[in-house]
């Protein structure tokens, strides 16, 4: 089985072995990329070339999808791994994507399957030179996909701390305040959380991180909502250790 690696960057292995040669090359690769992404309903030969060739003419751009089509067939070893004509859309059967595994799990309501899918940004450090509409279609669909999994991880930490469930509700949390730690109002239920499991050292240390980050990253202040609520739970470890 063929395995097309999205999230966190972008590579394709054989049974588990990473695989070389033409169907490695960059716009090989992102042609795949598209595809993956496309789905089932696929993706216009036109549309690819605009996306991948946009300098050269239609003939030119047309040989050169002809090529790496060629190209994917040969060095994966499969002549069903492209269907369709006009459109084309990868089979499913042959090569499987993160991408459409993510996208399926949500689909199916699997939220924490999706969640443990994706695995870092879209194509993560991937470019190709020359190719700027592919370039806005990667930010675009690398801002949609973490929206989705960042809304699928909310879901399973506020379902979590809705059961009662805290410690869950904390991985959650922290798993989401990795995908987006320059978030105030995340930063906060993780804060929360950490609280909620009696840990309020956790809570002031997460606190004093995700000051640092806003002041490295955005040279900005923290929110009041995390600073208010870290000095509430100063006060009240001041209090317990005067009891103590």
């Amino acid at each position: 089985m063929l395995e097309l690696r999205t999230f966190g960057g972008l590579s394709i292995k054989g049974d588990g072995v990473a695989i070389t040669g033409a169907a490695t090359h960059r716009r090989t690769l992102a042609l795949l990329a598209l595809l993956a992404a496309a789905g089932k309903n696929g993706l216009s030969r036109d549309k690819m070339m605009a996306y991948l060739w946009p300098e050269r003419d239609t003939g030119h751009a047309r040989a050169l999808l002809k090529q790496a089509c060629y190209a994917l067939r040969r060095d994966l070893h499969t002549h069903e791994l492209l269907l369709g004509a006009p459109e084309l859309r990868l089979n499913q059967a042959v090569l499987a994507s993160d991408v459409q595994a993510f996208e399926e799990a949500l689909q199916r309501g699997d939220i924490e399957a999706a969640v443990r899918v994706y695995a870092g940004p879209f194509l993560d450090g991937f470019f190709v030179g020359k190719a700027p509409e592919f370039e806005r279609w990667v930010e675009a669909e690398r801002a949609r996909l973490k929206q989705r999994a960042c809304w699928a991880t909310e879901t399973l930490a506020t379902a979590a701390a809705a059961r009662g469930e805290h410690e869950a509700a904390v991985t959650w949390w922290r798993h989401l305040s990795a995908l987006d730690p320059l978030n105030a109002r995340i930063a906060r239920a993780l804060m929360g959380a950490l609280a909620a499991t009696g840990d309020r050292a956790g809570a002031l240390r997460h606190a004093r991180i995700h000051e640092s980050l806003l002041r490295e990253e955005l040279d900005a202040a923290p929110d009041p909502a995390v600073t208010d609520f870290a000095r509430r739970l100063r006060d009240v470890s001041k209090e317990a250790d005067g009891r103590s």
